[in-house]
């Protein structure tokens, strides 16, 4: 087997997450090379066993893990091994450059899993940005975040050019891409578009799948003594969190587009598809208008200063839906959606009066309307888009605003999908 050919049988295995199988390749290689060993050959090979520990790290979420730091305790984050490995590489492609066939061929090699090292530190500093800012916003900036991915993602695409480093690249390029059709679904979602959010979706759906197939061939869990055991689910933490942020975001697009999606499907279908998402929100506010008597939930998406105030689509059916600069996203009952109904004035009203405390985004507004007769509970999912429950004021006022109010705050912050941010982290 020549060098190139073990290359890439050592970086397909380590994409494919057979990390034991990668370092015993290493390890026969050595014990054959071992006349090598003070070669370029061989200081290239001491340092793959370190990539595969990486990488390992990197799949399950290492990046992220809490640890308790000593004062006098070396640092050993899973980040500090990266930059370790990029000094390493660094110092080998300066130490094999000019000095034979050999050694600048490890030269070039040297200096790509160099780049491809500063990718994975990038990535990791990605993951923290999008866990610190679900911690420390209710609302985060996924525009922000968008731009930073797809800024990682044209830095190193003409990288890791070396026939060697192949899958391991292609791996990356799928993690970004998939980052990058998530995050911009979102951002579609919120500015309610509906083919454009649905084409990332399916983006996103597609190079999870493609990812999928590259660890098929992926090592079996052990549970001591070399017994092995089948796990419910043993794709990689990160591939499991990525699949979990896209539940989140289907769940969300699933309610945003109820009514377009209700068009094209029988209220059955639309039931067992509703069942299937991560969260069915369309069930939990038809649950809850009918246990608190409510008389309407609605989404109301602010199309105020837009240049295009529509929702991302032309529903043939729904005209009388976009009023001014307010659209009637989903309504509970549907039947309100269907004309302008006594209320639709004072919700509008009710809306403009409370703009800027339902834009800080972090408390439920109530909001009486003239006959004092009537209460609007409102908060914004996201800066255009408003939950309104409207329902009507009785004798045991308090307690029916507090239970209103817990429920709003709840499924909205299930909506932001911070939460799953959040989960990013892991303690250990």
């Amino acid at each position: 087997m020549d060098q190139d050919e073990f290359l890439n049988n050592f970086f397909t295995q380590v994409t494919q997450h057979c990390f034991d199988k990668a370092k015993e390749s290493v390890e026969k290689e050595r014990e054959r090379c071992k006349f090598l060993q003070m070669g370029p050959w061989g200081m290239l090979l001491t340092h793959l066993p370190q990539i595969s520990v990486a990488e390992r790290s990197y799949a399950d979420l290492g990046f992220l893990h809490t640890k308790n730091k000593g004062f006098l305790r070396k640092d050993t984050s899973l980040k500090t091994m990266y930059e370790s490995l990029r000094v390493d590489m660094k110092r080998l492609e300066e130490m094999t450059q000019g000095s034979n066939t050999i050694g600048t061929r490890i030269a070039a090699i040297s200096s790509q899993l160099c780049q491809f090292v500063t990718a994975r530190i990038q990535l990791i500093d990605f993951y923290e940005k999008m866990y610190s800012m679900s911690i420390n916003s209710k609302v985060m900036c996924h525009q922000e975040l968008l731009l930073s991915i797809e800024d990682i993602s044209k830095c190193h695409v003409l990288s890791c050019s070396h026939v060697a480093l192949n899958t391991i690249k292609a791996a990356f390029i799928l993690e970004c891409e998939i980052l990058m059709q998530l995050i911009r679904a979102y951002i579609e979602m919120q500015n309610w578009r509906f083919l454009p959010s649905l084409m990332a979706l399916y983006g996103a759906q597609t190079r999870m799948l493609a990812w999928e197939k590259t660890l098929q061939n992926r090592e079996s869990w052990k549970l001591g003594f070399g017994t092995t055991f089948l796990k419910t689910n043993q794709h990689p933490a990160l591939y499991q969190w990525l699949m979990k942020l896209r539940g989140a975001i289907l769940a969300k697009f699933s309610l945003y587009f109820h009514t377009a999606l209700s068009q094209q499907a029988s209220s059955g279908e639309m039931k067992s598809i509703m069942n299937k998402q991560a969260i069915d929100y369309y069930h939990k506010l038809q649950s809850f208008q009918k246990k608190h008597d409510i008389l309407a939930v609605m989404l109301i998406f602010d199309s105020r200063g837009r240049q295009d105030s529509g929702p991302g689509y032309k529903h043939p059916k729904r005209e009388t839906d976009i009023i001014e600069d307010f659209s009637i996203v989903l309504s509970i009952p549907y039947s309100f959606s269907q004309k302008p109904f006594f209320h639709w004035d004072k919700i509008k009203s009710s809306i403009k009066e409370c703009h800027i405390d339902l834009m800080a985004m972090d408390k439920v507004v109530l909001n009486k309307d003239q006959s004092d007769m009537w209460l609007h509970a409102m908060y914004n999912i996201d800066p255009q888009m408003t939950l309104i429950v409207a329902y009507e004021i009785c004798s045991k006022q308090k307690d029916k605003n507090a239970n209103i109010a817990s429920f709003i705050l709840e499924i909205c912050m299930q909506l932001r999908c911070n939460k799953v941010f959040e989960s990013l982290k892991l303690t250990k």
